[in-house]
């Protein structure tokens, strides 16, 4: 049980000291493992017994808010109704609990690639469940009005993260929700 802890503050460490060194220097490419374990105050070793490089410990961030938000998706589309609030709140929940973390890694350079992935990601679910909004039928109309839902979506938490916005995740979540049943059935 104490080495399943050790290695959960040693990863917890490592992500910390990453998102400081990233937001310090804007760039990934200017990382290196030796400055990580040592902002982290771990050796080598504990270092790439949880990562491979510097890039595993992105797309771990990555990962996390992938599996989230699928999981949340899956779990409204399920319920057949226009609840949006729980499923909103969850996504935000998860986020405040590493909101420092993010804020370094959102004010940074690297997340350009990270947020296309995030769109497509919510653009595909979106349009998989768009049923569940007052959506056009025509496929073209759909796709702009379902591209302009997630850009939006997606820009008023990176502009948060960015610390662009003078509100809370959950003024952020309450926002959403009202303009996702305006638009709903």
């Amino acid at each position: 049980m104490a080495e399943y802890r050790n290695s959960i503050r040693s990863k917890k460490l490592i992500r910390e000291a990453f998102a400081k060194i990233l937001e310090e220097k804007k760039d990934i490419n200017k990382i290196s493992v030796k400055e990580i374990v040592e902002r982290a105050d771990i050796s080598k070793s504990t270092f790439y017994c949880h990562y491979q490089d510097i890039y595993a410990v992105i797309e771990e961030f990555e990962d996390e808010i992938f599996t989230l938000l699928e999981n949340t998706m899956d779990e409204f589309s399920k319920r057949n109704n226009n609840e949006f609030m729980p499923y909103i709140n969850k996504v935000l929940l998860t986020l405040k609990e590493n909101e420092e973390i993010y804020k370094m890694l959102f004010k940074a350079d690297f997340p350009i690639k990270f947020i296309d992935k995030l769109k497509n990601m919510c653009f595909q679910r979106l349009n998989k469940y768009y049923y569940f909004l007052r959506l056009a039928n025509d496929p073209k109309t759909r796709k702009a009005e379902i591209s302009f839902l997630t850009n939006g979506i997606i820009y008023l938490v990176v502009d948060y993260f960015r610390g662009d916005l003078d509100l809370t995740l959950d003024d952020i979540a309450v926002l959403i929700n009202q303009l996702l049943l305006k638009i709903a059935k």
